[in-house]
């Protein structure tokens, strides 16, 4: 099995990678539930489909209680899961409390791992030139996860209006909802 990714273009003038290709994740429609994921936990562990899905349930709401008391999460081979806010400004320190908080959300930083590329780069220090391994940092749960075209699709992002794209290797993001649709390459 493999990801599948689809091309799109950048079509926002204003962006440094504009007419610039590139690919984005394609998601099937559909979305994984806990029952779902608990009975493929069943058939990798020994571990029945039911007590898996009572932890799954459990797993939000244990999350949530560490968060109250201003924990981050770490999951083994997932990554860490915490509290990211979004506040108003205020002109003074006493003006400022927690009812600036303006949105919150749960922030996720997969799990990485260094590999070793084979390639060596130059470091300077103290004047002195170094050579030393170059290393990536895969997420772990990606690492052997293989890409490839879905269909041959081709769409494009960004026309200036800002908007919704996720920009998965565009580097700027800005979709406009309406572009962002994938149309089959001619």
């Amino acid at each position: 099995m493999s990801q599948k990714v689809q091309i799109y273009k950048n079509n926002n003038s204003k962006s440094k990678s504009f007419g610039k290709f590139f690919v984005r994740a394609v998601y099937d429609k559909k979305f994984i539930t806990t029952k779902e994921l608990a009975g493929y936990i069943q058939s990798q562990a020994s571990v029945k489909r039911s007590d898996c899905k009572a932890v799954l349930d459990e797993l939000g709401d244990a999350m949530k209680h560490f968060f109250e008391l201003g924990q981050k999460v770490k999951l083994d081979n997932i990554g860490i899961f915490k509290v990211g806010i979004t506040s108003t400004g205020s002109d003074t320190q006493q003006g400022c409390t927690a009812a600036n908080v303006k949105k919150s959300r749960v922030l996720f930083a997969p799990e990485t791992a260094s590999l070793a590329t084979g390639e060596t780069g130059t470091v300077t220090r103290g004047g002195v030139d170094y050579q030393v391994p170059v290393y990536n940092h895969p997420a772990v749960m990606l690492q052997d996860v293989r890409f490839e075209l879905a269909q041959n699709m081709v769409g494009s992002i960004g026309n200036g209006a800002g908007g919704s794209g996720s920009g998965s290797g565009s580097g700027d993001g800005n979709g406009s909802g309406d572009d962002d649709q994938p149309i089959v390459n001619p």
